[in-house]
């Protein structure tokens, strides 16, 4: 009986281990996210040439991505695929926090989030565009420019941000948020000015979706009264849950 014990007491500390890593593991994760989000906002503060959605041609893209090829990946999303990417180890971690009170409802959530992330990724136009766009500065007819052109149009259809095909990717994207926000204020490990501001912050982030989406005319006051204040409010979001993260990942018991 002893030694059975004893390798019991050496699980439960191995399993405690493995807890602790995969805490501080989404803690760097939550940081890369915020810094995702943050070169978003600074890389297009004071453009005067915002891309509306749905306003441009593959051919007008294939032409900025030949003046600049970084900005055509940024503005086609690039920059959000490191930030769903990171939402892995962030979901995963929530549920491990939450396994025993609500592990139900924070499951839930992780899976809808990483739904949300294939949907986003598998569509996303970045960097099949680039790659389009070298073909078809290196085609030599006009058929062949013409079939590159086609095969653009169809990538925007599904991948370009802000457009209905990319819509479903990215609003159960704000949807896991705000449900695992609620999770957090349930579970009170968080505590209730992150839950709160995950809460608020991601919703003002979907509502600024939908509107952005569907009603492109109504983008820039959808982004002023939704967008920028849901985006200042999920980077506190996203401060305060690294900060948690670290925290757990060394006294979890």
């Amino acid at each position: 009986m002893p030694p059975l014990q004893q390798n019991e007491c050496c699980g439960t500390q191995s399993t405690d281990t493995n807890w602790k890593t995969l805490y501080k593991i989404a803690g760097v994760a939550a940081l890369v996210a915020l810094s995702a989000n943050l070169l978003d906002i600074i890389l297009g503060f004071g453009e005067t040439d915002i891309v509306v959605s749905g306003s441009k041609t593959a051919l007008d893209w294939f032409a900025l991505f030949q003046e600049d090829w970084f900005k055509g990946l940024y503005v086609l999303g690039i920059l959000n695929i490191v930030y769903n990417a990171c939402l892995v180890p962030i979901y995963f971690a929530m549920f491990a926090a939450h396994r025993r009170g609500n592990g139900v409802y924070a499951a839930l959530a992780m899976v809808i989030a990483i739904i949300g992330m294939a949907v986003y990724i598998s569509n996303n136009a970045a960097i099949p565009m680039f790659v389009l766009a070298g073909k078809y500065a290196a085609a030599g007819s006009d058929v062949q420019r013409a079939l590159l052109a086609a095969a653009g149009e169809a990538v925007l259809a599904f991948g370009e941000d802000f457009t209905p095909g990319s819509f479903t990717g990215m609003i159960l994207g704000g949807i896991s948020a705000i449900a695992v926000s609620f999770v957090m204020l349930r579970g009170g490990i968080f505590g209730k000015v992150a839950s709160w501001i995950g809460i608020v912050g991601f919703t003002f982030i979907s509502v600024f979706t939908v509107l952005a989406t569907f009603v492109p005319s109504l983008y820039f006051v959808a982004f002023y009264l939704f967008g920028m204040i849901g985006g200042l409010l999920v980077l506190s979001w996203f401060v305060l849950v690294s900060l948690k993260f670290f925290k757990l990942g060394r006294s979890e018991k």
